[in-house]
This record gives C-alpha cells, sequence and structure tokens, in this order.
C-alpha cells in the first residue's frame, strides 16, 4: 500500500503459507492471447482446448453432422478455429458483438443479463441458415448466456 501522507510505499505478507490458485478464467476469458501465465501461453491453450473439444467430439458422436463452427466472441475465437480445423468443418463469424455493452454474466438480475445478451450480440443470418451448428464459448457461469444465444442461432435459422 501507499502512505497517502509520506508517500512512501510499503509491502507486506499477508499469509503465512500463500500458495498461487489461479482462476480458470484468467486463461479461458479474461487474459489477452498473447499472456504468458505460469510458463503457459494463452493463445496455445485456447488452441489445445479447441483441440479437446473436437477430439471429445469426434470421439463420442463419430457421425456428427455438424456443418459450421461459430464462436461466441471474442474470447472463444481461437479454440472455435481450432475446433473447427480439427473437424475438418468450415469456421464462421455468425455473431457480431457491440462492444458498449458490459460483461452480460456479470451484471444483476437474470432478467438483465437476458436482455443483455440480445443487445450485445446480432447474428449473421446468412451463416445460420440451414445449418448445424457447433457453438463454440469460453465458458458458462449461469447458463443465462448460453441459452438466449442459442435460441439467436436458431432464431437466425439454425436447424441443430
Amino acid at each position: 500500500f501507499i502512505d497517502m501522507k509520506s508517500g512512501e510505499c510499503h509491502t507486506r505478507m499477508c499469509h503465512k503459507n500463500p500458495t498461487s490458485a489461479p482462476c480458470i478464467f484468467e486463461y479461458v476469458y479474461f487474459a489477452r492471447p498473447d499472456s504468458i501465465m505460469d510458463g503457459v501461453s494463452v493463445y496455445e491453450s485456447r488452441l489445445t482446448m479447441g483441440s479437446k473439444l473436437a477430439d471429445k467430439i469426434k470421439r463420442k458422436f463419430p457421425q456428427h453432422d455438424i456443418d459450421v463452427v461459430i464462436p461466441i466472441p471474442d474470447t472463444s475465437r481461437t479454440s472455435a478455429l481450432q475446433a473447427a480445423y480439427t473437424l475438418g468443418r468450415p469456421f464462421r463469424e455468425g455473431f457480431i458483438k457491440n462492444r458498449y455493452i458490459a460483461r452480460t454474466f456479470i451484471m444483476p438480475g437474470q432478467e438483465t443479463r437476458k436482455k443483455s445478451v440480445r443487445l450485445k450480440l446480432n447474428t449473421i443470418k446468412s451463416e445460420f441458415a440451414g445449418r448445424n451448428v457447433l457453438l463454440v464459448d469460453d465458458s458458462v457461469v449461469r447458463g443465462t448466456t448460453a441459452r438466449e444465444i442459442v435460441q439467436m442461432a436458431r432464431d437466425a435459422g439454425a436447424l441443430k
């Protein structure tokens, strides 16, 4: 802390045995892709997540009928791109993000979060119409955003 009267900076250990406890949201959501955290590239970790997602889909649903892979902007883009590549399916931008709407998952109240999702994202209908879509998001907190996004994809013409 900084002593406002003297201008001196002081540091102090607050815990006898501090341990590192990184939050997974740092890798999947908050950190920039060019960051290195604990010696791990955030970009590389997001690529790995996309590969692992695609591998799991191929293992569990070998006859999947995915036509296109669409990220939920912005931080899931790297994972979605890698998932599309690994699955051999096209990657498309189906959502346009309004950068002036705050993070929806931390907004107070369910109704506020639901309404904010529709203000935050707009669909490019031609990317959804008549297609089976794999939507890739970076995380799910309450599911409110995911439910609204799935409904928006359906409203834009996605089959599945």
